[in-house]
């Protein structure tokens, strides 16, 4: 690794106090390598909610830098932006440049940073050496013959498998596929040149045939490939559109937005509070949105069924995955509810004496079943109280290809 001195630092492309500025602010992580002296710099999702866009947020997207010499040991794309935001003239999505421009598949699975580091080839995904997506994407490389792949070069890819699915159905397909390539010093290499060395590893991106910018708009508007084939937001993502001097932008079909949204904005505490609707439907709606923490409008304006309206518009797994969050909130509930009972018997004897009753319930030692007796006491329902305990700690949506 001597020769890395010869290639640009982190510090180099990114200026110090900038991204230890970033990483303070909580806009850029860096994680370390669990065994080399590597780090890897990503965006965060704070960035992403804030649209904290600059050189160093844009650029750590996956950067791995060596901790000793300070050398860019893999160089990812940098962000890039939807069409849109370049035409709604965003300050971080200057206009687009008025040059030629390659059209490319977008590839609905979690990113690969493949780099040569210590004699070997590596597999990181955007934002960890070790996530899931990474240890998948290793064993996959470490199975295929690397001897084409140049080091050096920083080898992007997606990374494919049935349980890494986010919206588009891939079926059965494992695969690396190919995205692009760059030198240390930042020159893409030519996606037919890089192709070539890929092919005993993984398949490469569809390159779809030139056209104008406003009918590639139009196809992804109206869910159609650029053969005239109509395609649901569960068979194709959309469109990578890259400039002649290298700019990249994208552009993705409104069905799949629709669907991405929809499920990756879906966490259990939402699926807890829409269940709970239904749940409790013949509860005043004052009451019941005090319980699941929310207001009465938001109640009254969900029509009744609201789990049943969300179902209906997801694929088959995302209705799994919400109904196994229904399955276990209930296992819970009815855990609990056995505890109350159980809790009460103990003190069925004590009612026709409250201070008695109340002096032996200070005792139980669980919070909620001290305030349940009381309401079996008073012969009121204990489920609302039950499922307010139950609600989830806030968590990550279904799936979702920022983290990875």
């Amino acid at each position: 690794m001597g020769q890395n001195q010869a290639y640009p630092t982190l510090h180099d492309l990114l200026p110090r106090q900038e991204l230890a500025a970033a990483i303070d602010a909580g806009y850029v992580t860096r994680k370390s390598h669990p065994e080399l002296p590597l780090s890897i710099y990503t965006y965060t999702r704070t960035a992403q909610y804030e649209r904290v866009w600059n050189r160093v947020t844009t650029r750590c997207r996956g950067l791995v830098a060596d901790d000793a010499t300070g050398a860019i040991v893999a160089l990812p794309l940098p962000k890039f932006f939807n069409v849109g935001e370049h035409q709604a003239g965003q300050p971080y999505a200057p206009a687009l440049p008025d040059e030629p421009f390659e059209v490319y598949d977008k590839v609905d699975g979690s990113l690969a940073v493949v780099f040569h580091y210590a004699g070997s080839w590596r597999v990181a995904s955007k934002g960890s050496f070790i996530s899931t997506q990474a240890t998948w994407g290793q064993r996959h490389l470490d199975g295929r013959d690397t001897s084409a792949l140049v080091p050096g070069v920083t080898y992007l890819a997606e990374i494919l498998y049935p349980q890494n699915r986010i919206v588009v159905d891939y079926g059965d397909r494992r695969d690396l596929v190919l995205l692009a390539a760059f030198e240390r010093d930042g020159t893409e290499v030519p996606l037919s040149e890089a192709a070539v060395h890929w092919r005993p590893i993984g398949s490469v991106v569809t390159v779809w045939p030139a056209m104008p910018l406003a009918e590639l708009l139009a196809l992804a508007e109206s869910n159609r490939l650029p053969g005239g084939e109509s395609a649901a937001g569960t068979d194709a993502e959309g469109f990578v559109l890259r400039f002649a001097s290298g700019v990249r932008a994208k552009a993705k079909l409104s069905e799949y937005v629709r669907l991405h949204k929809l499920v990756t904005g879906v966490s259990e505490r939402d699926v807890w509070r829409t269940y709970g609707i239904e749940r409790f439907a013949g509860l005043p709606a004052k009451e019941l949105a005090q319980g699941l923490n929310c207001t009465a409008a938001d109640i009254e304006a969900s029509g009744g069924k609201p789990l049943e309206a969300l179902l209906q518009q997801v694929p088959d797994e995302f209705d799994a995955w919400v109904r196994a969050v229904v399955a276990r909130l209930e296992d819970a509930a009815a855990e609990r509810e056995r505890a109350i009972d159980e809790a009460y018997a103990r003190l069925a004897h004590l009612a026709g004496d409250r201070g008695a009753f109340a002096r032996t319930a200070k005792a139980l030692p669980d919070r909620l079943i001290r305030a349940a007796v009381f309401l079996r006491l008073d012969g009121r329902s204990t489920e609302l109280v039950v499922w307010r305990h139950v609600r989830p700690e806030a968590s990550d949506p279904f799936t979702t290809d920022e983290e990875n």
